[in-house]
């Protein structure tokens, strides 16, 4: 008898709890169980509904609403039209005046130590170019604050050991939350949409690796990250500073991350292939 093909909506629904399982995991950490999850879905779900709804051409009623999100009508009401879920990227997208700092500094061939002041090379003039209405001096109040950078002999050092996520942070949940929403948003829009747009959204994955190997790959993933991080940061400041005066209204992320982890346990294989583990390949969503 033959197992029964599960619809595009089941299966999709299971690579979407596949995607949830590391989220729940960070809630569960957080003291934000079940119960507060499903309540704070619901206006997510009326508002995406509502956004579908508008990109097909449909009417907005409760009814319609209802049917799409799943959501029961007096729940639909009792939120009414004016409810509007957080769009967690337009909160969370633009950084800090303190991050531009940082990312000016990393991306730059500029020494980790800088006096604080002087017309070039100082912290001051790094400051002034990302923000004139901010003084230098909050800024690297900031900075020390969240640990990145220290101030002694009238020098700011920069700490890179301290680049690593601290999660006590709201920066680095902030952080966090705006890059995997729009990674995420990049893909869904490469196997949903129908406008012929595409997003880069692409990785590489090998298995079957040593902890020396995963240790050397993972230098390697840092080192390109660097290149990556200075090539686009020289290449946007001007386009920003071009753009930004005339009402530029578009924005753009480019993230890059690097996981390892043991594999998982698999079945016993008969007939196995040669080697251990899958040569490395690129998946994308393209």
């Amino acid at each position: 008898m033959q197992t029964p093909t599960p619809s595009p909506g089941q299966a999709v629904l299971a690579q979407v709890l596949a995607m949830l399982q590391p989220l729940v995991v960070w809630l569960l950490r957080s003291g934000v169980g079940y119960t507060e999850l499903t309540a704070a879905l619901k206006p997510v779900f009326l508002e995406a509904a509502r956004a579908e709804l508008a990109r097909i051409g449909g009417k907005q009623t409760d009814s319609a609403v209802s049917l799409l999100s799943g959501v029961h009508r007096k729940d639909v009401r009792a939120f009414g039209q004016t409810a509007r879920a957080v769009d967690v990227r337009a909160q969370l997208g633009k950084p800090t005046p303190a991050s531009q700092v940082m990312t000016r500094w990393l991306a730059s061939d500029w020494p980790d130590s800088l006096p604080f002041t002087g017309l070039e090379r100082s912290f001051e003039a790094l400051a002034r170019a990302v923000s004139k209405d901010m003084h230098p001096r909050a800024l690297l109040l900031e900075l020390v604050r969240l640990g990145v950078v220290i101030e002694e002999d009238g020098q700011v050092r920069l700490c890179r050991q301290a680049f690593v996520p601290n999660p006590s942070l709201e920066e680095s949940r902030r952080l966090l939350a705006g890059s995997v929403a729009d990674h995420i948003e990049a893909g869904v829009h490469n196997l949903s949409a129908s406008d012929g747009k595409t997003y880069l959204e692409q990785s590489v994955f090998a298995d079957g690796l040593s902890p020396a190997s995963v240790q050397q790959l993972e230098q390697l993933a840092n080192s390109l990250w660097r290149d990556v991080l200075a090539a686009m940061v020289q290449a946007a400041v001007p386009l920003c500073e071009q753009d930004e005066p005339a009402g530029g209204n578009q924005r753009i992320r480019l993230g890059m991350f690097c996981l390892s982890a043991p594999m998982e346990p698999s079945a016993p294989d008969n007939n196995p292939p040669d080697g251990d583990g899958d040569a490395p390949h690129a998946e994308n969503t393209r």
